[in-house]
């Protein structure tokens, strides 16, 4: 985005918000006043109009010049750049409203004293399943709009890619979610993979935006050795949707990738705290768009009896039975997760822990997307958890339950 074209167009706004700031003030000063905002870089003035229409005080606009460049947060060493210690390492505060304003990439900022010698610093890593970094790793990303995870806070989320042919060569296309629940083995919806060959699909764990490769800790691909589908799996009417695809390695477990929980078999999860989590669309249809950083939606997990009744109100019609092997959240308008978030999981407050999470759910189908009153329908994963520890014993020969 080049600034001269821009600052005519910052000029007008000031001129228009200060006419009719005046206008409607005393009757003595009817006549606006041009603002001289030369004295301004075009990156600041952007970031005061928009601190003034959301009401603040502009202060976070001091660190915002015109002669910073766009680098890594990592690699800025401004006094403005806030750095803290976590239990991954260094946590850094990133204003992506302000920052977003000069570089588009939202694990950039705009920074006067760059050090291209800087890194992150990684701590020894213990793996434990289940654990929700809340503040993100490495950097905790401020002023998100859209429900947008932190970097590394859902560490078993898996993007599971299909190899197809584009324009006369072999690219990767996001296909569905999953998740990581051995070092070796991600677990996903039957539906989305029943129709495709191993060697057709890569997983990748540790992404979060699709967009750049920039991020501090890099992603992990793997190419898929075995597909196996739930044996009472059926395409008709999804029971038992679930899947384990077995990756050609073992993953490099850290703060970006770590495993998630099971449930005990045939546990019951119902009421508020859990989250899904993907890159799929925004709406059903043409018109949605699908994600580029990994979305989190937080849900309750409803009763199957009260979520029966609720699907017996649409088209399903007043004699439609929820099966045992599904579970049900959400209901709330205009949240929910739509098309291509097939397979994410839903993840719940582990009962002897709430600070971590089991998986509770597959997302598998829904009527609508985000309907108020409407839930959606997950495989529940507390009904595939002895098939589950089964596969992973005969191919392992230990147990992953925590």
């Amino acid at each position: 985005m080049r600034m001269s074209a821009v600052r005519m167009l910052l000029l007008l706004l000031v001129a228009s918000v200060t006419q009719i700031q005046e206008v409607t003030g005393a009757a003595s000063n009817r006549h606006p006043r041009q603002v001289d905002t030369s004295g301004i870089s075009d990156e600041k003035l952007l970031c005061l109009l928009l601190a003034d229409q959301q009401g603040t005080d502009g202060s976070e606009c001091d660190s915002v010049t015109n002669k910073c460049s766009c680098v890594p947060f990592w690699q800025c060493d401004d006094p403005t750049t806030t750095t803290t210690d976590d239990d991954g390492g260094l946590l850094t505060s990133v204003n992506v409203r302000v920052h977003g304003l000069v570089c588009d990439v939202p694990e950039h900022v705009c920074c006067e004293n760059v050090d291209l010698g800087r890194t992150t610093t990684v701590k020894p890593y213990q793996p434990r399943c289940g654990v929700r970094r809340r503040g993100g790793v490495d950097a905790n990303f401020q002023g998100f709009s859209d429900r947008q995870a932190q970097f590394g806070e859902f560490p078993w989320m898996s993007a599971i890619m299909t190899s197809q042919v584009h324009q006369g060569s072999t690219a990767l296309f996001y296909t569905c979610g999953g998740s990581l629940i051995h070092p070796e083995v991600v677990l996903t919806a039957a539906h989305y993979v029943t129709d495709k060959a191993a060697d057709q699909l890569m997983v990748r764990l540790g992404e979060w935006n699709f967009r750049e490769t920039t991020e501090p800790r890099g992603y992990q691909d793997f190419k898929v050795r075995r597909i196996l589908l739930h044996p009472m799996y059926n395409p008709i009417n999804f029971i038992y949707d679930v899947a384990l695809l077995f990756l050609d390695g073992e993953a490099v477990l850290g703060p970006t990738v770590d495993t998630i929980c099971l449930p005990n078999a045939f546990e019951d999860f119902v009421g508020p705290g859990c989250y899904s989590s993907g890159w799929g669309k925004d709406i059903f249809g043409d018109s949605g768009r699908y994600q580029q950083i990994l979305k989190a939606i937080d849900l309750p997990a409803v009763d199957n009896l009260q979520c029966q009744s609720a699907m017996r109100s649409t088209r399903l019609g007043s004699r439609f039975r929820l099966h045992d092997s599904f579970m049900c959240a959400g209901g709330e308008a205009g949240k929910d997760l739509c098309t291509g978030d097939g397979g994410s999981p839903l993840v719940c407050p582990m009962a002897s822990d709430p600070t971590r999470y089991v998986q509770a759910g597959v997302v598998a189908w829904g009527i609508g997307c985000g309907q108020a009153g409407i839930p959606g329908v997950y495989a529940a994963v507390s009904h595939a958890v002895p098939w589950i520890q089964e596969q992973i014993m005969n191919n392992f020969g230990f147990d992953i339950r925590f």
